[in-house]
């Protein structure tokens, strides 16, 4: 690529950044989307991913919030806790507080997503994904999914919704 199509194109992006700075469109583009999928997440203190056994029967999905079964676990099935992933909808508040290192002042508009452990709340601000402690005020949660991924001792891997389905999640007791 040539210099002048370098310095062109690259005029060209900050003409539109200039553009979109003073816009509502631009500042629609600072919100979570309307689902926000934190992949990896374990969302509670001392949350580990690896051997679980199954308390209950549960079918295992080809993808989280999949319609496609590919296994099924059954009760007392020992499985290995591979990944997980945390669907929130983003709770919009006014944060009451300064959090310096997250680099949000009080007054800012955060989107809560879920919960991290040991008072931590993971949330939204301007663009970023920071951690929150102590939120004070808060009087509802996120709606969140916990979705995990598993692979059965007969080698089958597939999601399913963790609601306190399983033992051995907890790496602390």
């Amino acid at each position: 690529m040539s210099v002048k199509k370098i310095l062109t194109s690259g005029l060209l992006v900050f003409g539109i950044m200039l553009i979109c700075f003073g816009t509502a469109r631009c500042a629609d583009e600072l919100k979570p989307p309307n689902i926000h999928v934190d992949k990896g997440a374990c969302p509670f203190e001392c949350c580990t991913y690896r051997q679980w056994v199954a308390r209950t029967d549960m079918a295992l999905l080809d993808v989280p919030d999949g319609k496609k079964v590919v296994g099924q676990i059954k009760k007392g099935d020992k499985v290995l806790a591979l990944t997980g992933e945390i669907h929130s909808v983003p709770l919009r508040v006014v944060s009451p507080n300064s959090y310096p290192d997250a680099g949000v002042k009080a007054g800012d508009t955060i989107y809560i997503l879920h919960y991290v452990g040991e008072g931590f709340w993971k949330v939204w601000h301007d663009g970023q994904l920071v951690e929150i402690d102590n939120l004070p005020g808060k009087s509802k949660n996120p709606k969140t999914t916990w979705w995990v991924e598993l692979k059965s001792s007969s080698g089958i891997v597939g999601w399913t919704v963790e609601h306190k389905n399983f033992e051995n999640q907890d790496a602390c007791g």
